[in-house]
């Protein structure tokens, strides 16, 4: 007997969909809408989608739906290269607990229509639509509605069908049809990869660092303000994040970061957003951006709770001297890995790397691999490629949750250490056979090749990179 479908009202072909996301340059923008497009989610799961529900070595993402329900969504060959594509972007500043995308339903229904206009010249696609597009593309390829309604999460069928058991790859079968011959022969290649089963939470204890918690310790109850000092992945914004009872801004923005210290002061106990306390707050906040930043650090003077910023590495030169101000003013500590800002405050701690035997506990207690054997091998290889470096350490293992190997990952301060010699070797071949020939010519491409090296290391090193990085 056949099953009586509605007919949706609006749906978007194969060709459709891939027209409107091929020409879209912002990759979160493009990550959304093959979510909806691909994973048949709705606007609100997109939102609410972490980077935990995100399983890239088993195919699938636990999506938490309607009325609390949580299922399974497998990601077929196209959505599983976008996320990881994502992931090595962006993972360096996500935690477990970030939201992958994140970003309000309205926001995206104006994103949906922006590029449907775009790409496509349409007005009458919105997010919804991408969904029934995904239900439809399924529909017309032969999968079985139940299967259908289990992806998507549907509740119209009977309690039965809904709760019958399919098996995930049951299920990937079903969403890989919309792959083409490409991605299945894509998805083939990775399932004959052998993915390791690893996984890395988020480092909960703090280790060698008894001796700067103490010292820290006993200059905040002396009211002093104090830097920490260290080469970066030293450990610094580990042990800030050890200190209780403080203000803790992992952001500095200028006056509205100081608005804020001001207003977590004065928030009272209980304090309930959704009623006429968030007036009150919204009203005070209002005035204080009338301040200026001299009248905001002034009301800052005797802060009740000592005010830690994470990171002032990258900060302006202005923005260092706001804060150098506060600390005058209050009891301030910091991090910094520019060896200037010793020289902000009165006080500096030097943070020293770890030994080696307090990386490895830690960053055993963050890998979890269920072959112990498996697992000393794995920590042994990324303590190596890491240099010992807590933090490099840490993101090469989350990078090797999604497939790779740590050979294959890259961090900034990998390439940043990279040094090629082949501009050396060149120049003295040239110079080589200038001398060799006693040809001036010879002589002077030469000179003037080692001048461009010069030039380029130069323009690179102290004006380039600089300028991009503010």
């Amino acid at each position: 007997m056949k099953h009586n479908v509605k007919k949706l009202p609006l749906f978007l072909t194969q060709k459709d969909v891939e027209n409107l996301t091929r020409n879209i340059r912002k990759d979160k923008h493009k990550l959304g809408l093959l979510l909806m497009s691909y994973g048949g989610l709705r606007v609100s799961e997109m939102c609410s989608l972490k980077i935990s529900d995100i399983h890239l070595q088993r195919g699938f993402m636990k999506i938490h739906g309607k009325g609390g329900k949580e299922r399974i969504v497998p990601l077929n060959a196209t959505l599983q290269k976008m996320i990881e594509s994502y992931l090595s972007k962006y993972s360096y500043h996500l935690t477990p607990d970030s939201y992958l995308i994140g970003g309000a339903r309205n926001s995206w229904h104006y994103v949906v229509k922006k590029y449907a206009e775009q790409n496509l010249g349409r007005t009458d696609v919105h997010c919804h639509t991408l969904r029934h597009s995904f239900a439809t593309g399924l529909y017309e390829k032969d999968v079985p509605i139940e299967r259908i309604s289990q992806i998507l999460g549907h509740s119209k069928l009977d309690t039965t069908m809904i709760y019958s058991h399919i098996s995930l790859e049951r299920k990937k079968d079903a969403v890989m049809v919309l792959d083409g011959p490409r991605g299945r022969l894509f998805s083939l290649t990775r399932s004959l990869k052998k993915r390791p089963d690893i996984k890395v939470s988020s480092g909960g204890s703090l280790i060698g660092r008894d001796k700067e918690l103490n010292l820290i310790n006993h200059y905040i109850k002396q009211g002093t303000s104090v830097i920490l000092f260290g080469v970066k992945g030293s450990g610094k914004s580990a042990i800030l994040r050890h200190i209780p009872d403080v203000v803790y801004i992992d952001e500095y923005k200028k006056k509205n970061t100081l608005i804020k210290i001001i207003l977590s002061g004065s928030v009272p106990t209980g304090f309930n957003p959704s009623s006429s306390d968030e007036k009150i707050y919204k009203e005070a906040e209002k005035q204080l951006k009338k301040l200026t930043i001299e009248e905001l650090l002034q009301e800052l003077k005797n802060f009740s709770r000592p005010i830690i910023f994470d990171d002032i590495t990258g900060l302006s030169k202005l923005d260092r001297s706001t804060i150098s101000k506060l600390s005058e003013l209050t009891p301030v500590l910091a991090a910094s890995s520019r060896s200037a800002d010793r020289k902000l405050f009165k006080t500096f701690i030097e943070v020293k790397p770890l030994k080696r035997h307090h990386t490895r506990e830690i960053l055993s207690e963050m890998v979890q691999v269920t072959n112990p054997r498996k697992k000393e091998m794995l920590i042994d290889d990324v303590l190596h490629q890491s240099g010992d470096n807590l933090k490099e350490a840490e993101y090469i293992a989350r990078q090797m949750t999604m497939g790779k190997t740590s050979e294959e990952v890259i961090t900034d301060e990998r390439v940043s250490n990279q040094v090629s010699i082949a501009p050396v070797l060149l120049i003295f071949v040239l110079f080589f056979v200038a001398y060799v020939l006693k040809s001036y010519a010879s002589a002077m491409v030469a000179f003037s090749y080692a001048l461009l090296v010069v030039f380029r290391l130069v323009f690179y090193r102290y004006m380039f990179m600089p300028a991009s990085k503010k």
